[in-house]
Order: C-alpha cells, then structure tokens, then sequence
C-alpha cells in the first residue's frame, strides 16, 4: 500500500472516528449511544495500527479506551475486564437473543450487529 493510500485511509477513519463521536453525543437511545461509542473504539483502534503506534492491541488497552470515553452507564475506570450474558446495546439476555460477539465489558448481539453494518455501509 502507498503512503498516499496509507494516508488516505487514516484520513477517513479519522472522519469516521468524528462521525460516531457526534453520533454518540446526539443519540436519542443509551443502546445507539453505546454503539457509536464502541464504533468509535474500533476505528481509533485500527487508526493506531495502521499508523504503526501498536502491532496489536491487547484486551486491556481496549479496556483503557473504553474507559475513557463518556459512557451511558457506570464508569468502569479501574475496573478489571469483564464478559457479560448481556448484548451492552439492546440489554437483552444471552438466553432471549442466542449467541453474543463477547469484549471487554461488552457483548453485542446478532440484531444489534445487523444494526451496526447497516451504519457503517451507510458511511461508506
């Protein structure tokens, strides 16, 4: 990949990571307002590889990004990882929606990743 092209990526995470940062504040749910704090995780995260800042990133750095941002909910500064039964973005039970994508304080649903890929497609 070119340097221009490198470029051109980290400039469009950079817009997205903006996106889903404006997107949190005027959310009009807590589980919209989640995922667009998570999205904005993910592409900081993949902007520090790309960059070269990280080779890869370990479960606690993801932690302390979370940590960092303003959340819906308790603070989990401080706090040790945890997986929850939960999908953090619609709160249904693991035993009502099936299967979760488990992180670090955080678990996500098939609906609520159908969700989330129809923003993201909506940003490309």
């Amino acid at each position: 990949m070119s340097k221009d092209s490198i470029q051109s990526l980290i400039a469009e995470l950079d817009k997205l990571i903006s996106a889903c940062e404006e997107n949190a504040k005027n959310s009009d749910s807590a589980e919209k307002q989640r995922f667009y704090e998570g999205m904005a995780i993910a592409y900081t995260t993949e902007r520090m590889r790309i960059n070269g800042e990280v080779d890869s990133i370990e479960l606690k750095v993801i932690d302390e990004l979370y940590s960092a941002l303003p959340t819906t909910t308790t603070s989990i500064k401080g706090s040790s990882i945890e997986y929850t039964e939960t999908c953090s973005f619609c709160r249904n039970s693991k035993k009502k929606v099936g299967s979760l994508a488990v992180g670090p304080n955080v678990s996500i649903c098939s609906s609520c990743l159908e969700f989330g890929a129809k923003v993201i497609k909506s940003h490309s």
